[in-house]
């Protein structure tokens, strides 16, 4: 009697340890799904903010899988993206995603943009350097390619030479 107590008691515990070790790696897998699908979410709005997109969640709030968050480009976007081309043909270390916007894929476009910020902020400081005593801008490029803005003359005389038209937005005087 005492020894089949035992044995069940044995049976319990190593029931009890195997239950345990699955419910733990069911729990990291869904910690780890969770956190794959909160970076993919971020990534969704980085891309919407960035570009200038529309994001519709209507489908997404029904299925749960963030994959189902839909990008739509705006005018806005569409501006972004012919100022970025432009600037990607004149400064070859920009790097334009044809492919990627050609077929709206809007979370590669933005990677590609992403990667290419510091590219941005060094042709920047190239481009506007001017004088010994004069400061560089290192954000010209992202700020046309952004939202058209040129403030600096130096960057509007680069667009110039360059046969890519740019907005005037001088400073009154």
């Amino acid at each position: 009697m005492n020894r089949k107590r035992l044995i069940l008691l044995a049976i319990v515990v190593v029931l009890a340890i195997c239950i345990s070790i699955a419910f733990h790696y069911w729990n990291k897998f869904q910690q780890e799904k969770e956190a794959a699908d909160r970076d993919l979410r971020n990534k969704y709005g980085y891309a919407a903010g960035s570009l200038h997109l529309d994001v519709d969640t209507s489908e997404y709030e029904q299925t749960g899988d963030p994959h189902d968050i839909e990008l739509t480009p705006t005018d806005l976007t569409y501006g972004l993206v012919q100022r970025w081309e432009a600037i990607a043909g004149a400064i070859p270390i920009i790097d334009y995603p044809e492919e990627a916007v050609t077929e709206e894929d809007w979370l590669n476009v933005y990677n590609t943009y992403a990667k290419n910020l510091f590219k941005m902020e060094d042709a920047s400081e190239e481009i506007t350097k001017g004088e010994e005593d004069e400061t560089a801008n290192s954000m010209v490029i992202y700020d046309y390619v952004s939202n058209g803005s040129v403030y600096n003359d130096y960057f509007r005389e680069f667009l110039e030479e360059n046969g890519i038209e740019g907005p005037d937005q001088r400073r009154l005087e």
